[in-house]
């Protein structure tokens, strides 16, 4: 598959790193007077006027180009409302401010602005604090405010509230009721949390990129996702914010601990008379365990059946009993109620004896992963050398392409981020490969090699891409030697003509403005 620069450009304005825009109108827009109309069946709210513990949100943001990584994407707004905590500090989504080159804080009614930035951040979870950036401005502009607390309480069932501001500042409320409790992904890949999932009309405002979901006057949640057409929302909920802002609290924040397994049901009962389960015997079978996770280093091993996390017992389908939310995934035993540090017991039957294996709640960096599972705030890391694009593989650059687009090389390339064992074994810290062939004399004959995973250059093994800025410092007997994973396996620069490109590139139509990024 060929894939020209031009045609980099057309996808790359296709792909999108934020997903959630403005919610569309279900109805139009009324100010509210007096209390609050309920839809049947919901119980009446007292009138709530008061906004001081809101925030308008200003956000502009430019995001990197993934597929050309020294260009960036045009400039573009958020407006969203944030939700004031104690010590002058205003919570949003991570969401909001990813990739921002400037945030402003604004009072609804009034319209006075003062710029913040971002204290701490967590993409997985997607939340963010933010900061005012003036010292000598932030009492004035916060004098009125006050800081809101958080409500762990809610239940399926429970009456929440949206809280919005209208043009000059009035409050606008509409009500919802949760209806589910479950876990899914927020923005990240495989980063599963807790979600609320309530029924509602919520009205469309200019400033509706985050939205607070209100329980008695306390943040309850924060609004993820709206499908107008069904009048379902998917909310943030609390215990996850509150989680969140403990973490932050003490100035180091360590974020969400995770289990690192992959697991399979046992309801089928053959599988079960297979791994020798019986009756009603709790357990979900490992098929796999993320290397550096926290499963892995308590010592669960692929083919374990797992029955129990620090005493709730797991049953067939991967669920444990919450005392408060029911059924619910065994992963929110570790991301919702722990901490990274804690000790966790993990009850594994391995060869049909139960054993009990002990360890503390770890995190895996991000950094640390082989194929980064998002990337936001920082360019690509990649070095361009003779026409020649090499890139460390991540999920943001896959997923710039669309669904639509995940054929010949982006399919080979989706399935080794899937399946990264074997690389790991090989001692890579990140899979480097050619991400696009530009036309340069260097590169006649090789318009096809984009896709490929990079093995060596000049006889130096490419673990992560800054071993190919060095590999391509000390070229051999003139020529530059990049050897593949597959066919045709060699490529051979010549050195000179490679300077003279480069040269060409950094001075032609391509607009490359550094022809490597590493940091």
């Amino acid at each position: 598959m060929k894939i020209s620069l031009l045609s980099l450009i057309a996808l790359a304005c296709l792909s999108s790193l934020h997903a959630q825009g403005p919610l569309r109108p279900p109805e139009p827009r009324q100010k509210p007077t007096g209390t609050i109309a309920r839809p049947q069946g919901l119980p009446p709210l007292q009138p709530i006027i008061n906004t001081s513990s809101l925030l308008k949100v200003n956000v502009t943001f430019q995001s990197y180009n993934l597929q050309i990584p020294w260009q960036k994407e045009t400039s573009s707004g958020r407006r969203g409302l944030g939700v004031v905590l104690p010590n002058n500090r205003v919570l949003v989504t991570a969401q909001m401010v990813a990739d921002a080159t400037y945030i402003e804080l604004e009072l609804p009614d009034s319209g006075q602005k003062i710029t913040a930035k971002v204290q701490a951040v967590d993409y997985e979870a997607n939340l963010a604090v933010l900061a005012p950036n003036s010292p000598a401005k932030e009492k004035a502009f916060f004098s009125a405010l006050k800081g809101m607390e958080v409500d762990t309480s809610a239940r399926i069932g429970d009456a929440l509230s949206v809280w919005q501001t209208g043009r000059v500042g009035e409050l606008i409320v509409t009500p919802m009721r949760i209806s589910k409790v479950m876990t899914q992904g927020y923005v990240v890949e495989n980063a599963a949390f807790l979600v609320y999932e309530a029924t509602g009309i919520i009205r469309s405002e200019a400033n509706s990129f985050t939205l607070p979901i209100i329980k008695n006057g306390k943040l309850a949640a924060l609004l993820l996702r709206y499908d107008s057409k069904n009048q379902v929302a998917t909310l943030l909920p609390a215990p996850i914010i509150d989680h969140f802002l403990k973490d932050v609290a003490d100035g180091k924040y360590e974020g969400f601990p995770s289990l690192g397994v992959e697991f399979q049901i046992t309801l089928d009962e053959q599988f079960r008379e297979y791994l020798g389960l019986k009756g009603d015997a709790p357990g979900v079978f490992i098929n796999n365990v993320m290397k550096g996770g926290s499963a892995d280093k308590a010592g669960v091993k692929k083919g374990d059946i797992m029955i129990s996390i620090n005493g709730s017992s797991i049953d067939s389908r991967g669920d444990y009993q919450d005392p408060q939310f029911g059924a619910l995934s065994v992963s929110h035993i570790v991301r919702g109620r722990s901490f990274v540090g804690d000790d966790v017991e993990i009850r594994v039957i391995r060869e049909g004896k139960e054993i009990v294996l002990k360890s503390q709640l770890t995190r895996k960096n991000v950094e640390d992963y082989l194929v980064l599972p998002y990337l936001f705030d920082k360019g690509p890391k990649y070095v361009l050398s003779g026409g020649l694009l090499f890139q460390e593989l991540t999920r943001s650059y896959l997923n710039s392409f669309g669904n639509e687009q995940q054929g010949g090389p982006i399919l080979r390339l989706q399935r080794i981020a899937n399946t990264p064992d074997e690389f790991e074994k090989e001692g890579r810290k990140k899979i480097v490969f050619l991400s696009a062939i530009l036309p340069t004399s260097s590169t006649q004959g090789y318009e096809r090699m984009n896709g490929q995973v990079v093995e060596e250059v000049n006889g130096k093994k490419i673990t992560e891409i800054a071993d190919v800025a060095i590999a391509l410092k000390e070229p051999k007997d003139g020529l530059h030697i990049v050897k593949l994973r597959e066919f045709p396996f060699i490529l051979h620069l010549d050195a000179l003509k490679v300077e003279k490109d480069n040269l060409q590139l950094l001075n032609g139509m391509f607009r490359v403005s550094e022809l490597t990024r590493l940091e």
